[in-house]
């Protein structure tokens, strides 16, 4: 049982960074919870990667998506960023290397094209099949982009680019468009966050088998295992925004405790002012107490 202050100790580190946290663990294995403003919604961001993961992989092993079909990539298809979403020339490479570089390296124009191959569609009703009522998923990155060149009265992706590159937009202007807003974008809870985990890591061994080495594998992020301790074993999905930072794990114990941790700070109208490093300290604090306090099942 939860002490009756626990939200207390959760704020307590971010409040003096004037950030506010929505944070959840779930036992895997039991089932018991708790965490802090849980069901408010929260900036997926990059973490949605983990839905596209799942329903790729799903489909793949129900054979409906072969992973050796190859695709060409090209410059109408990059974003910009990391993986193939920043590179300078054509490549051919197999949707199932796209579905890994989305997941390890965060490639934005990967989980464009993995989304192709899984159909929006599906992305967007995955969250009703698995009962996931707080979570809203509309697109991937090519489509939250389309939405924010709308807001701005910009033509294309293309005259995006240039508009974001000559700082010709304010940071309120920019925070006034639809990817900051948990309502218009791609949107969970913490508490969502932790349940799709468990189904996940409850769910069919090949699907969990990938998901899981998909996370294992994530070069960026990893703010939640920092302050882990020695023997834990974390697979994390992250995602970042200016004046949002959020990401899901799961914690493999020594002693054979599993628990989903999900964590997720939100700076308001404000970009963190400098302090990005202790904000993510504080993350890794709040996933270690929320293990802490959920203890060892009963």
């Amino acid at each position: 049982m939860a002490r009756p202050d626990w939200p207390r100790v959760i704020d307590q580190f971010f409040d003096p960074l004037g950030v506010v946290a929505h944070a959840h663990i779930r036992d895997l294995d039991d089932g018991r919870s708790l965490g802090v403003r849980e069901s408010e919604p929260v900036v997926l961001v990059s973490v949605v990667k983990v839905f596209i993961a799942w329903e790729f992989s799903r489909r793949v092993h129900e054979g409906l998506i072969d992973p050796a079909e190859t695709v060409r990539v090209t410059a109408a298809d990059r974003l910009g960023g990391t993986g193939t979403a920043g590179f300078r020339h054509d490549v051919q490479i197999s949707v199932g290397d796209l579905a890994q570089l989305m997941m390890e390296v965060s490639d934005n124009t990967a989980a464009d094209l993995v989304t192709r191959h899984i159909g929006a569609s599906a992305l967007r009703s995955l969250p009703s099949r698995l009962g996931l009522t707080g979570t809203r998923l509309i697109g991937s990155p090519r489509t939250i982009l389309e939405d924010m060149a709308r807001d701005l009265d910009v033509a294309d992706l293309e005259a995006l680019a240039h508009v974001l590159e000559s700082k010709s937009v304010t940071a309120e202007e920019l925070r006034a468009t639809s990817p900051w807003d948990p309502l218009r974008t791609n949107a969970s809870t913490a508490a969502d966050m932790t349940a799709f985990l468990r189904h996940v890591w409850n769910g069919p061994e090949p699907v969990r088998h990938d998901v899981r080495n998909w996370m294992g594998r994530q070069l960026t992020g990893g703010r939640l295992v920092r302050l882990a301790p020695t023997g834990v074993v974390s697979f994390g999905r992250s995602g970042s925004l200016p004046g949002w930072l959020g990401e899901i794990a799961v914690w493999e114990w020594p002693d054979g405790r599993r628990h989903a941790i999900a964590v997720f700070a939100s700076a308001g109208q404000g970009n963190f002012q400098g302090n990005f490093r202790e904000v993510e300290r504080a993350m890794s604090n709040a996933a270690l107490h929320l293990a802490d306090e959920l203890g060892a099942p009963q």
